[in-house]
């Protein structure tokens, strides 16, 4: 999968990509560089303040990761649920539902 990056003055770089567990982000600045999962990590260690371009550049970007992400989360379909097609709630299907029993 391809990597989203983001480079700004000053020598941060941070990549970004999705796996089986989420997004995660390589944050490199000048002879650091960190591994992180979550939005806040990334703007703890890029240190950037709010109201400098620089750091609203990075916060877009961030912002423009999680609409992509829930995006393609989508809604989940509800696997007990009646009203959802091919379910395992026993009313969501046409039998005899008074002699059939959920074992829990």
């Amino acid at each position: 999968m391809k990597r989203d990056a983001f480079n700004a003055a000053g020598g941060l770089r941070i990549e970004t990509s999705r796996d089986w567990d989420g997004r995660w982000f390589t944050c490199w600045k000048p002879n650091v560089s960190i591994y992180c999962r979550t939005r806040k990590d990334v703007l703890k260690f890029a240190s950037w303040p709010i109201k400098t371009p620089t750091g609203d550049s990075l916060r877009a970007w961030l912002d423009q990761l999680d609409a992509i992400d829930r995006e393609r989360k989508g809604e989940p379909a509800l696997v007990g649920d009646a009203n959802v097609e091919d379910s395992f709630d026993p009313l969501a299907h046409d039998v005899d539902n008074e002699n059939t029993r959920t074992v829990i």
